[in-house]
């Protein structure tokens, strides 16, 4: 497994926030929403990593 820093700028990365997103919003109160879009996590004071297994993205945060 291979962990890194990432810039979230691949399409894989933004496809899983995207999903989360999406989910986040259909199953939590709007007040339980805590997650960050893309824009929000590339700002300089975040830094993200993400979970490489064999190519293939496995897991990320912040």
């Amino acid at each position: 497994m291979e962990i890194k820093v990432d810039d979230l700028t691949g399409p894989e990365v933004a496809a899983l926030i995207g999903e989360h997103l999406q989910s986040m919003t259909l199953h939590s109160p709007p007040e339980s929403i805590h997650a960050l879009g893309l824009e929000k996590l590339r700002k300089p004071d975040i830094t993200f990593w993400s979970a490489w297994e064999q190519g293939e993205l496995v897991g990320a945060g912040r």
